[in-house]
């Protein structure tokens, strides 16, 4: 029992620690953010994180609008109330579900591979080579991501949104039989401009975390290419669960306090 609570008591400790470097890296990587003036680099991560993920990202909005549609339309044909889902499709995707569904889509896809190419430029001594070059390492590779990201996250938030609403149409209007002028008026009958905000911010917060998480594994990776894949999991595991915990907290702040 008391071995229990040791451990318990140390990895406690290790996850204050992980948070608080954690912390201090963004701090840092947005203090960097203005410093970086090569364009052309934003572009491309641009194109990396958020054109690229663009397919995945619609497909996944797509069947998300589909099966809600399908699950609150067999609960909602109880009460006669099957018209409404349109409106539940579209304030699960703004305030809750998009976000997070895009989130985790770009940690998996986008943190793992940018652990892994900063872990290769850390076991190759590449990142040596920058401070030799009197480079800094978050203001060369970091904060150009962490802008790329802010832009695209928030972009995929909004096309997945209207995406995951021509998806509930097709079950709604074609299957279900829901009038679709009917389904597209409650769609967007209860969403207000505080979701959309709030939805908005959500993302730009995952994205930070994201991208800083992956890049802060990347420059800590070490152990040749086991230390590689190590980072790259960790970075995966870490957005996860980062993700959730802000999600979780941003949702109370807006509304419930």
């Amino acid at each position: 029992m008391k071995k229990i609570i040791e451990n318990l008591g140390k990895n406690f400790l290790l996850l204050l620690k992980y948070i608080g470097s954690i912390s201090i890296f963004i701090s840092a990587s947005i203090k960097k953010i203005f410093r970086h003036k090569k364009k052309e680099d934003i572009i491309k991560y641009i194109i990396e994180i958020g054109f690229e993920s663009l397919l995945l990202v619609g497909i996944i909005a797509l069947f998300t609008g589909m099966v809600l549609v399908m699950e609150t339309v067999h609960t909602l044909k109880k009460f006669g109330a099957e018209m409404y889902s349109g409106g539940l499709v579209s304030i699960s995707m703004i305030r809750e579900l998009g976000p997070v569904l895009i989130a985790l889509i770009v940690a998996g896809r986008v943190g793992a591979s940018i652990a892994a190419e900063i872990g290769v430029m850390k076991i190759t001594e590449q990142i040596d080579a920058l401070h030799v070059m009197a480079i800094d390492p978050i203001t060369y590779l970091v904060s150009p991501r962490v802008i790329a990201g802010m832009i695209s996250l928030p972009s995929l938030f909004i096309l997945s949104f209207f995406i995951s609403i021509i998806g509930g149409f097709i079950v709604g209007v074609f299957i279900v039989n829901i009038p679709s002028g009917v389904y597209l008026y409650q769609s967007f009958k209860y969403v207000n401009i505080k979701d959309f905000f709030v939805g908005l911010l959500k993302v730009i917060v995952f994205a930070i975390i994201i991208i800083n998480i992956a890049s802060y594994e990347g420059l800590n990776a070490y152990g040749g290419a086991e230390g590689v894949g190590r980072a790259s999991t960790n970075a995966v595991v870490a957005s996860f669960f980062f993700i959730i915990l802000s999600n979780l907290i941003l949702t109370g702040l807006f509304y419930f306090l």
